[in-house]
């Protein structure tokens, strides 16, 4: 739908500029990822969540209903400990924080780097992720307060958290939650035990275990990648 409007391009996760990578874009502004607080130009909504709810018109998709709905008052009386960033939950900015800490949580490698979002450059689009249904931001209190993380990347762990062998590039956590038929709601272990719904860039959408979807692949004789993550190979 949106890509169709703009190209065969997607959105990227931040769209007026990410202040929370280092070194920040220039120019950047809030609200970020990680942050909803008001920025240079108040009412501002850039996150990917945000420029596509036009064309989905119910926020409450960006909810994952088996993590259900995220304690937004909770989140915000832990803010400062929780994200490093402090602020208030205004239900009248849902939308926003929604854009900032959705469940629904779009690749980065495609939309932040290298591809920015445009699907001719992805190239193996049904086996490449787009976007999940379930993440997190943190094994802790995030779990309890169902707080996403909007923007997720390939693992570089096994199912238990421990450090991975594999060669792949280190970015630590991916956060996906594979919330569905886990094994509990608390801890790392218990998040990687079930499945995640996942978006692949085709557009249909699967079901995956961890070790299948977070798989390091070394073809002999190549670089070894992500191969449900890097769209470059």
């Amino acid at each position: 739908m949106y890509s169709s409007d703009y190209d065969e391009t997607l959105p990227r996760l931040d769209n007026n500029g990410h202040c929370y990578w280092n070194p920040p874009e220039n120019p950047c502004d809030l609200p970020d990822w990680g942050n909803p607080n008001e920025g240079r130009v108040p009412g501002q909504k850039p996150m990917f969540a945000n420029v596509i709810m036009p064309y989905i018109k119910n926020k409450d998709m960006f909810y994952c209903p088996e993590i259900g709905k995220t304690d937004w008052a909770s989140v915000a009386a832990n803010s400062a400990a929780l994200t490093g960033v402090s602020f208030t939950w205004n239900p009248a900015r849902e939308e926003v924080f929604i854009g900032c800490f959705s469940h629904y949580a779009v690749n980065i490698l495609l939309l932040e780097w290298g591809a920015r979002g445009k699907l001719a450059s992805i190239s193996r689009p049904a086996e490449i992720v787009l976007a999940v249904g379930d993440s997190v931001w943190d094994w802790d209190r995030s779990m309890a307060f169902a707080l996403g993380n909007t923007g997720v990347w390939p693992s570089h762990s096994t199912e238990t958290g421990q450090e991975a062998s594999h060669p792949c590039f280190d970015w630590d956590d991916g956060w996906t939650w594979y919330v569905h038929r886990a094994s509990g709601r608390r801890g790392v272990a218990s998040a990687r035990s079930g499945l995640a719904n996942v978006g692949m860039a085709d557009g249909h959408v699967k079901a995956w275990k961890f070790n299948a979807l977070e798989r390091c692949y070394c073809p002999q004789g190549a670089a070894c990648y992500y191969y449900h993550w890097d769209y470059r190979f």
